[in-house]
Formats: C-alpha cells, sequence, structure tokens
C-alpha cells in the first residue's frame, strides 16, 4: 500500500504584508490573514484525506526572529497536526536560520517542547517513520550555506568558488552515505532546502537574500530514493517526473507581484516503490493583477484609464495600475477618479510612467544620411520646428560653427 504524504513550502508568515492591510475585526493584516487560511487549508486536507506525513520542506517565516503571532499561528497548524496522529517534518530552510547560529533557528522551539509527531530536520538526518501503511524512510538536508565551512580552520581563506565546490561533494558525499544504510525494499523520501541547477527560480522580490548556491539535480537520483520534496525556490515545478520524481512545491501563498502568474498550493504524494505518484492542487490563492494602459495619445486619460479598470478588476485582489502619461497629461489626470474604480480591490498601488517629450528628435527625415552633417541635420530639424525664423538661426549656427573651427585651428 502506498504512504500519503503531504508536501508544502515556504509559508513564509510575516511576508507579502506590504500588499495588505488591516482587518479591524482581527486586528491583523489581511495577507498575514491570507497566508493563515492557505496553511489551515493544507492542514484541514490533511486531517481529512487521513494522511500519514505531513512534510514541510522549509521557511516558515519571513524571517528567523518571528513575531509572537506569527509563530502561534503556526503552532497552532502543527498541534491539529499532532491531535490527528499525522507525523510532520519540519525542514530549517534558510529564512529560519539564525545566521552564525549554530544550535539555534526559528523552529527550535518546537524541538525543545518536544511536540508529539514532529521531526525536525536542522542537520542532515536519515530516519525512518512508521505509518498505518508502512515504513517510510526519509532523508533530510537542511539549508546549506557557505559559512558552516568558513567556521572551519582549513576551509576559511579558499575562494568563494572553491568553498562552493567543497560544498557541493560534502552535500553529495553524506547523501551517498545515506543511501547506503537505506532497505532497498521501503519506499524513501529526500526532502532538502536548497537550489538546483535545473529549477527554474522564482522572481519574488521581497524575500531575496543574497547569493544562493546551486546544487546538481544528480545528488538526488538513486534506484532506492522514490520522491524528492523540495524546498526554497518558490515556483512549483517539476524538474524529474520519476525514478525519483523531483519536485518543488513552491510557496504556499504569492509573496508579492514576482509570483503575479504563479498558482499556489501543495502536493498529495502516494509514496510506494518504485511505483510513487502525486498530485499538485490548488489553495487558490488571493489574485495579484498588473493593468496596464497607455494613454500617451487620448484626449481623456483618465477615462481611458477608468474604463480599462472596470473592466478588468478582480474584486478582492492585489492590484497594481501602470499607465503610461505625457508630462503634459499628468497634470489632467484624476487620481481620485482612478482610485474609485479601484475600491473592489483589496489594495491597489498606482505606478505612473512619464513618457519624455520625444517629439524633437522623432522627426523621420532625420535619418542616417542627415545626421551625418550637423548643418544638414539642423537644416532638416528647423524646417519642422520654426520655418519662418530657419534662415535667421541657420546664419547664427554657420558663425558659431566658424567661430569653434577657428578656435580648434589657434589649439
Amino acid at each position: 500500500m502506498a504512504i500519503n504524504l503531504i508536501h508544502v513550502s515556504d509559508i513564509h508568515f510575516g511576508s507579502g504584508e506590504s500588499h495588505g492591510r488591516l482587518n479591524p475585526a482581527s486586528g491583523l493584516n489581511i495577507r498575514f490573514e491570507d497566508f493563515v487560511a492557505a496553511l489551515n487549508k493544507v492542514v484541514d486536507y490533511a486531517i481529512e484525506n487521513k494522511i500519514d506525513v505531513f512534510l514541510f520542506s522549509g521557511d516558515a517565516y519571513k524571517n528567523a526572529t518571528p513575531e509572537p503571532i506569527y509563530q502561534k499561528m503556526f503552532a497552532q497548524a502543527l498541534k491539529k497536526l499532532s491531535d490527528a496522529e499525522i507525523k510532520t517534518i519540519l525542514v530549517v530552510g534558510n529564512h529560519d536560520q539564525i545566521l552564525r547560529a549554530n544550535q539555534s533557528h526559528a523552529m527550535s522551539v518546537f524541538q525543545s517542547l518536544a511536540v508529539p509527531g514532529v521531526i525536525m530536520i536542522d542537520k542532515p538526518t536519515l530516519t525512518r517513520i512508521d505509518c498505518a501503511n508502512g515504513t517510510l524512510q526519509v532523508i533530510g538536508l537542511p539549508h546549506i550555506t557557505r559559512h558552516q565551512l568558513m567556521t572551519q580552520e582549513k576551509y576559511a581563506n579558499l575562494p568563494v568558488a572553491q568553498l562552493d565546490a567543497v560544498l557541493v561533494e560534502h552535500t553529495a558525499n553524506i547523501l551517498t552515505g545515506f543511501y547506503d544504510q537505506l532497505d532497498a525494499s521501503l519506499p524513501t523520501v529526500v526532502t532538502a532546502h536548497m537550489t538546483l541547477d535545473r529549477a527554474l527560480a522564482g522572481i519574488e522580490q521581497e524575500l531575496l537574500i543574497g547569493y544562493t548556491m546551486t546544487f546538481p539535480s544528480d545528488i538526488f537520483i538513486h534506484p532506492k530514493v522514490d520522491y524528492v520534496a523540495l524546498g526554497h525556490v518558490h515556483k512549483y515545478q517539476i524538474i524529474q517526473n520519476t525514478n525519483p520524481a523531483i519536485v518543488y512545491a513552491g510557496s504556499l501563498e504569492r509573496v508579492d507581484f514576482g509570483e503575479e502568474s504563479e498558482d499556489k498550493g501543495f502536493l498529495h504524494v502516494k509514496v510506494a516503490r518504485n511505483n510513487t505518484s502525486y498530485k499538485f492542487y490548488s489553495i487558490e490563492p488571493r489574485p495579484f493583477l498588473t493593468v496596464e494602459v497607455n494613454v500617451e495619445n487620448e484626449e481623456d486619460p483618465t477615462k481611458t484609464i477608468v474604463e480599462k479598470l472596470n473592466r478588468s478588476v478582480v474584486p478582492g485582489c492585489v492590484l497594481r495600475v501602470r499607465y503610461r502619461a505625457t508630462q503634459e497629461q499628468m497634470s489632467l489626470l484624476n487620481e481620485s477618479k482612478i482610485r474609485a474604480a479601484c475600491q473592489s480591490a483589496l489594495t491597489v498601488r498606482l505606478q505612473p510612467e512619464i513618457i519624455p517629450n520625444t517629439n524633437r528628435i522623432r522627426l523621420p527625415q532625420l535619418n542616417e544620411s542627415t545626421i551625418a552633417s550637423p548643418m544638414v541635420a539642423l537644416e532638416t530639424y528647423l524646417n519642422e520646428v520654426a520655418p519662418e525664423r530657419k534662415e535667421t538661426l541657420i546664419a547664427r549656427a554657420r558663425d558659431i560653427m566658424n567661430e569653434m573651427a577657428a578656435q580648434l585651428e589657434n589649439n
């Protein structure tokens, strides 16, 4: 029989709140409530479907010092899983780690409290979990950083490229050691919080924190491995479909407009030796919507923008309105009317782009041949913009050119 496993990742409580607003009824940011609701959807699904293992592959919070309310809501979800006797695996991600602290991380409290059924992956681990449908072998890797090597004297002075190579080799050797210990008759899941060389990176901006190492996907390919549950990259994607399946669950909710077009959710994995299957389920995230309008040639730019918004805005969305207008049009725009057209959105950001006045350089006559001669180019230009003053201005221009030529000769 298959072991039922939920694969979810990158919850990031506390992120994305700049795109929300306060809920007066609860005193909480509505976008935080969205993130909590998303996690609860997954937890409720796990309980209703009698899932054996709930695997969270890293980054519970925006950073390693979460506010108490974030910890409270995450703890409530874990308690529901524990009460339902669902084994929960927590992988420590980069946002969960306290830099330069090897003994603590943002999820340490759950480890210290010894929450029943919770397995913490804060160091390379091989464990076996007894489930109703059999025994599952789990290999886990927390987020791995250069810092962990640089603290060792023999690596302290190595160039960055060499450090990365050593770290990749070290990680591959750890996995090989675990693979050798596996029972080939039992199903195996490997989980890690890292970027693979074949991953398509998400384009979220809010949570980018410096350089991230890339590991070769091949380190996870082994005949004893059935499924690889990855976190860290926010875009849901299948790196390899089978033998083994290598999958990023992606982030659970949209963090910013970099994830506007990405669906968000979790995977229900049915793990069986050499016969693993999985399916992605959307949590139906709050829509992010960008409306773009170019009003450069419009007599009534406000009307054009409002009409586009009336056709496009999805109620409850996080909205971004980008409009291109000339400097002259900006003074004609009625921002109050534009915002009124956005009132059904959760929040709105107006992003005007002022088009520079380029009329003077848009003369088709000013082609490559004419601009080769400054005087010819000037004459062409004056024919368009000041024909009645052309002769006078050309004469003055010739005087200036002659004066410049004389100065150059004297120098």
